[in-house]
């Protein structure tokens, strides 16, 4: 029974040791071409370097291989000595060469098991398929089975890229179009509070010029007019990103305006006036800074409301301002409220002296 225990022991710890070997490593992601979103029926290449350390797969492992580019699709695996390598590598160190025209390419361990670490470059090309239009696919994927250690990756998958839908081109020029004409209206309305808005212009003006290679280019030819509709979105990205931080900076203009006005009035008895307008002032900074927050970690955010009731208080301030220095009271400043107090007082004074003599009167003609 004892020596059935350490039999059954024996074979765990292989077991356990037959399944530590570690995953292949990478030092860079694949290198994909085009880059970015691709078209129905485009070419496209890939092509990644991984290492395989020794006894890092074993013999009834594997290495799967799959792409979405599932129309003439090539792979080509080069097997070479050592842990460092590139496509200038010397032919003495290339051990094998491997290839397949499937979509899922699985190498067998038998094959990548050697008595020393191996690098592999793989290359891949093939062509998008059409039925894959609208969606987002991943170009290259690697997986190594049996799965690696805690710890370690044993999967690599090429971040994934849109394929354009033809059928969706004309949308998208149509909303492309809608949003150019919906910034012009905004910048024209900033211009007019006289807010510097050439950066917002130039990239508007750059959106204009990219949406129409777009529609020259048509669904023709798709990949070119996509790319172009990219570009235009782009810069409009960035003709938002400019027309936030114009509208931000001149509310903070125009809130510093405000205080400065607002101290004034206080200096000249509109107290009145002076709280109104600093209550108004007040809500514009707050929501100021949850703007200003917004644009600080990344955001766009649309002040225009908020551009617009600044501007609403500063004109505001503008006329309580005109208004104080021309009122007559103006020089007296902040002395008119103890001037009025004195005054009343020396009434009230005057009167009661008035009063009491006209008492004293009427009691010395009764006597």
């Amino acid at each position: 029974m004892k020596k059935i225990t350490y039999i059954l022991l024996a074979l765990l710890v292989c077991a356990m040791f037959i399944g530590t070997g570690s995953a292949f490593t990478y030092t860079n992601g694949a290198t994909i071409d085009p880059s970015g979103s691709l078209s129905p029926g485009e070419a496209v290449t890939a092509s990644m370097t991984i290492s395989l350390p020794k006894d890092s797969i074993s013999t009834s492992g594997s290495l799967k291989l799959t792409t979405a580019l599932r129309d003439s699709t090539l792979w080509t695996v080069y097997v070479y000595k050592g842990t460092v390598v590139n496509n200038k590598t010397s032919e003495d160190a290339l051990i094998t060469t491997l290839s397949s025209s499937s979509f899922a390419y699985t190498i067998s361990g038998f094959v990548l098991d050697y008595d020393q670490p191996v690098t592999l470059y793989i290359a891949l090309s093939g062509l998008i398929p059409e039925s894959l239009k609208g969606q987002s696919i991943t170009v290259l994927k690697i997986d190594q089975e049996p799965t690696a250690p805690p710890g370690e990756s044993a999967t690599y998958s090429s971040p994934t890229q849109k394929v354009y839908n033809p059928d969706d081109f004309s949308g998208m020029l149509a909303e492309t179009q809608e949003q150019i004409t919906s910034l012009e209206s905004r910048v024209a309305t900033y211009t007019s509070y006289g807010v510097d808005v050439s950066s917002v212009v130039t990239n508007l003006e750059s959106a204009k010029t990219s949406l129409a290679a777009a529609k020259s280019a048509g669904t023709a030819d798709i990949s070119v007019a996509s790319k172009k509709l990219e570009a235009a979105t782009t810069s409009l990205t960035a003709a938002e990103k400019a027309l936030s931080l114009a509208g931000l900076t001149a509310i903070k203009a125009n809130t510093d305006a405000v205080d400065l006005i607002i101290t004034e009035l206080y200096g000249k008895g509109w107290d009145t006036e002076a709280k109104l307008l600093g209550i108004t002032n007040q809500g514009v900074k707050n929501t100021y800074d949850v703007a200003a927050i917004s644009y600080n970690t990344g955001g766009s955010p649309n002040v225009d409301e908020t551009l617009k009731a600044s501007e609403q208080a500063l004109a505001d301030g503008t006329a309580y301002q005109e208004s104080a220095s021309a009122s007559p009271l103006a020089a007296v400043g902040s002395v008119l409220p103890i001037v009025i107090v004195i005054v009343v007082s020396v009434l009230v004074v005057v009167g009661a002296i008035i009063f009491i003599r006209r008492r004293r009167g009427g009691w010395d003609e009764l006597g």
